[in-house]
């Protein structure tokens, strides 16, 4: 297929270089033109086969699709920046009908090549690209219901020039049922959580993944190079093996091959690795919240210029990084200009870097301004993530109880129709008021 190179697809999109190939066909890199000009650089995903009609090329593409799919009701902008956009498709008839598929281009590397060339990577950098990979995973495993994607691994992370990072390759995603699992073994079994292994994924499987791939930017290795099955064992019982070997022989913290890595990233990086889902952690929003907390701070992108101009301090009033603009979109709120308040804290809780404490206030605040609105898919993840950050040990300044965030994220679910995440909050709601005394109250 490489011959097809400078060809034409659809009248509009002229395929320039190759970029790879396999068993469906090929990808280019193409230009797409609108009314006979160049606008920008895609990727042309197109069918070996020729002749085809549009329910083969509905399964020829079906991971392609599922994403497009997932992107066209996802609400979570954050997570919508680390997946790869889709464009059109449709059937070249000037190219003997073949199937294709039009994607976002993302000029760059993938995070497996990036290991190799690194060897190590710095705790700090691997901290940055592993809380954009769960923003991605946030934003699949928020939608109703929930995406899985089943095969997180370097290989299908693409880092793109501007060293961000893109979740790719949905082949194995599958739509999670209402009995809260998805059945099957798939994925690769290097980076293949237990529970996915005996066929049945939760959203903690892909967090396993997640873990898998930390542990191996950080320290050069993978998790568990150190078991070998014995030669005499038959393949078809190697992952069985592998499950059992797991129980038996933890990893070594990564900070005992990288002395770069705190005692914190080392617990968070085991804990993705728990065995037993239960002891993981249970949702995007937790590894986030998690990440936010180490001793560094979060490593959100830095604060672009221009889009929060920080107010002047005034005699009391607090002094925390994003204080002042989280004073000033409350006011705004309350004085009936949701819209500007949500113009104010967005960029803030997206790129800048509040305080610690000052983070979960802003959340909560924009989540109350996007209520306001009556925009409650986009509330939902807000009260979600101000939540998690409070479990992980940040202050609500207000009093807020950890307990009324979950309250909150519960209802704004429910009234978005996703019942997995209002079911899941509801229950952490009454968790923490049954408990009560400081528990209940961070």
């Amino acid at each position: 297929m490489r011959g097809l190179t400078g060809r034409t697809v659809d009248r509009r999109y002229v395929l320039r270089d190759w970029l790879g190939g396999g068993g469906f066909g090929a990808v280019f890199r193409s230009e797409q033109y609108i009314l006979g000009r160049p606008v920008r650089s895609v990727a042309c995903k197109l069918s070996r086969r020729t002749g085809i009609t549009e329910e083969t090329a509905a399964e020829l593409f079906a991971d392609v699709l599922l994403l497009a799919e997932a992107m066209g009701t996802m609400a979570d902008i954050e997570a919508r920046h680390h997946l790869v956009h889709v464009y059109d498709g449709g059937l070249a008839r000037d190219l003997d009908g073949r199937a294709f598929l039009v994607m976002e281009y993302v000029q760059g590397t993938t995070l497996a090549a990036e290991f190799t060339a690194m060897g190590q990577v710095s705790a700090h950098l691997m901290v940055k690209w592993s809380r954009q990979i769960c923003l991605a995973l946030r934003g699949l495993h928020g939608l109703v219901p929930p995406l899985l994607h089943r095969d997180l691994k370097p290989d299908n992370v693409l880092l793109g020039t501007d060293r961000s990072v893109r979740l790719i390759d949905f082949g194995l995603a599958a739509r999670m049922l209402e009995s809260g699992l998805v059945p099957g073994t798939a994925g690769t079994i290097q980076y293949m959580a237990p529970e996915t292994a005996d066929g049945a994924s939760v959203p903690a499987s892909d967090l396993y993944s997640l873990g898998l791939l930390m542990y191996e930017g950080l320290t050069g290795r993978h998790a568990y190079e150190h078991l070998f099955p014995p030669l005499s064992l038959p393949e078809r019982a190697h992952g069985d093996w592998l499950q059992e070997q797991k129980l038996k022989a933890p990893p070594v913290p990564p900070s005992a091959l990288n002395n770069s890595v705190p005692p914190e990233l080392d617990a968070l990086v085991l804990r993705c690795l728990e065995v037993r889902p239960g002891r993981r952690f249970r949702s995007a929003h937790e590894v986030l919240a998690a990440l936010d907390a180490l001793p560094d701070g979060p490593s959100a992108p830095p604060r672009p210029p221009g889009p929060i101009t920080p107010r002047p301090s005034v005699p009391g009033a607090p002094q925390d990084p994003g204080a002042a603009e989280l004073a000033e979109a409350r006011r705004l709120r309350e004085a009936g200009d949701a819209a500007a308040a949500v113009s104010l804290l967005l960029p803030l809780v997206e790129h800048g870097r509040p305080g610690r404490d000052v983070m979960p206030a802003a959340l909560s605040e924009l989540a109350e301004a996007y209520e306001q609105q009556g925009e409650y898919k986009q509330a939902a993840p807000h009260w979600a993530r101000a939540h998690d950050l409070v479990q992980a040990g940040a202050r609500m300044s207000d009093g807020t109880r950890q307990a009324d965030l979950a309250g909150r994220a519960a209802e704004a679910f429910r009234r978005t129709g996703n019942r997995f995440q209002a079911e899941r909050f509801a229950a952490l709601a009454r968790g923490k008021q049954g408990r009560g005394g400081e528990q209940g109250r961070r």
